[in-house]
C-alpha cells in the first residue's frame, strides 16, 4: 500500500476531523506526513498524538496562498486533499467563499502538484454533488448538486479529471457521505448532543425526522481512502465511500438517547426541510469500493455509542438526573 504513496506525504486541513485521523494513520504505516492547516476549522487538539512526532511536519498555512502549499509540497511524493469549507448551510450564506476554498482550493494544490511533480493526489469530495437521486446512487449518475457546496466540490472533481487527462496525474475523487466519530464537531450527531447537553429534557429537531442519511464511522473512512489509493483506478475517478445502509433522524435520535440513558425527553420534529440544500435521503451503491475489498468494520449502533462516549469525554456528562 506505502509503495504507491512514496515516503512522504502531504495532507491538507490535517487538523480538521478527517484529515487528523488520516495522518495518524499514515505514520502508522511508517509514512513521513507533512500537514498544512489555517486553523480556520481545524483544532490543535486534534493533532496531540503528533506533537511531538519527528517524522510530522506542520504547516500553518492557507491552501489559497500559493506559496504556502509550495512550501508543503516540497519534498512530497503524494496528497490527500481533505481541506475544505464542508457546511452546505454556511455555502449558501456565502457562496463566494465557498467556491474559492473548495475549487480554487483544489485547483490550486492539483497546479502546485503539477510543477512539483507530485503525481498522485486523493480527494475528498461528497455525496452531495449527486443531489436528490434515486437510491443506491452509483458513480456514474449525473451530478445535479442542489447546494452550492455540491456545487464546488463537482467542479473540484471535474478539474481532478482534466489534469488527469492533461497532465497524467493520479487522481480520485472520493464521496464521502456522512462520516461521523470522535473529533466531529458539527453535523446531525454532534449538533443534537449540543442541544441536549443545553436541556436534556426537550429536544427539537430540524426536519420530519424521515430524512434518511448513510453514516460511515471515521476509521472505516481512512480504511476506504487508503484502500483506494493503493488499488483503486486514479485517473480522475470517482468513488462512493459509504456503508451502503441509510439510517433516518429518527432512528439516530432514538439511539443516542438511549445511550445517554435518556427516557423521558420530550422530542419535537420541527418537520420541513432542515436547511436549504439539504438532500433528504442519501444511499450509495458501494459495489465499486467493495470491488476493492472495502467492508466497514464498525456499525452504526455501534460507532454511534463510541461518539456519545467521545462528546461526553470532550464536553461533560449529559444526565437527565
Amino acid at each position: 500500500m506505502t509503495k504507491k504513496l512514496g515516503s512522504q506525504v502531504l495532507v491538507t486541513g490535517v487538523a480538521g476531523f478527517i484529515g487528523s485521523h488520516l495522518a495518524e494513520r499514515l505514520r502508522s504505516m511508517g509514512l513521513g506526513v507533512t500537514g498544512i492547516d489555517n486553523f480556520s476549522n481545524g483544532y490543535e487538539e486534534n493533532l496531540t498524538a503528533l506533537k511531538e512526532d519527528m517524522d510530522f511536519k506542520l504547516i500553518r498555512g492557507d491552501i489559497l496562498n500559493p506559496n504556502d502549499l509550495s512550501k508543503a509540497c516540497e519534498g512530497v511524493d503524494s496528497i490527500f486533499h481533505m481541506a475544505a469549507q464542508s457546511s452546505v448551510a454556511r455555502s449558501t450564506e456565502d457562496p463566494i467563499h465557498d467556491f474559492e476554498l473548495n475549487t480554487i482550493g483544489m485547483l490550486n494544490v492539483l497546479e502546485c502538484a503539477r510543477k512539483a511533480d507530485i503525481e498522485t493526489i486523493l480527494f475528498a469530495s461528497s455525496s452531495t454533488v449527486y443531489g436528490e437521486a434515486p437510491v443506491p446512487t452509483p458513480e456514474e449518475h449525473p451530478l445535479r448538486p442542489i447546494s452550492n457546496y455540491g456545487a464546488s466540490k463537482a467542479a473540484a472533481e471535474a478539474y481532478c479529471h482534466s489534469y488527469s487527462s492533461l497532465y497524467g496525474l493520479r487522481t480520485a475523487s472520493l464521496r464521502y457521505y456522512n462520516i461521523y466519530g470522535p473529533r466531529s464537531r458539527k453535523g446531525v450527531m454532534f449538533d443534537l448532543l449540543q442541544k441536549l447537553r443545553k436541556d436534556c429534557h426537550r429536544l427539537e429537531v430540524l426536519g420530519t425526522g424521515e430524512q434518511k442519511k448513510d453514516y460511515l464511522y471515521v476509521e472505516d473512512v481512512i480504511d476506504a481512502t487508503l484502500l483506494v489509493s493503493s488499488s483503486g483506478k486514479l485517473k480522475g475517478e470517482a468513488y462512493n465511500i459509504g456503508s451502503g445502509e441509510s439510517h433516518t433522524v429518527k432512528e439516530l435520535v432514538d439511539h443516542i438517547l438511549r445511550n445517554l440513558g435518556l427516557n423521558s425527553t420530550k422530542v419535537i420534529f420541527r418537520g420541513g426541510v432542515s436547511w436549504a440544500g439539504d438532500v433528504q435521503n442519501t444511499l450509495p451503491d458501494t459495489t465499486k469500493i467493495r470491488k476493492l475489498g472495502f467492508a466497514p468494520k464498525t456499525g452504526f449502533k455501534e460507532g454511534t455509542s463510541i461518539f456519545v462516549k467521545w462528546y461526553q469525554s470532550e464536553y461533560g456528562k449529559i444526565s437527565g438526573r
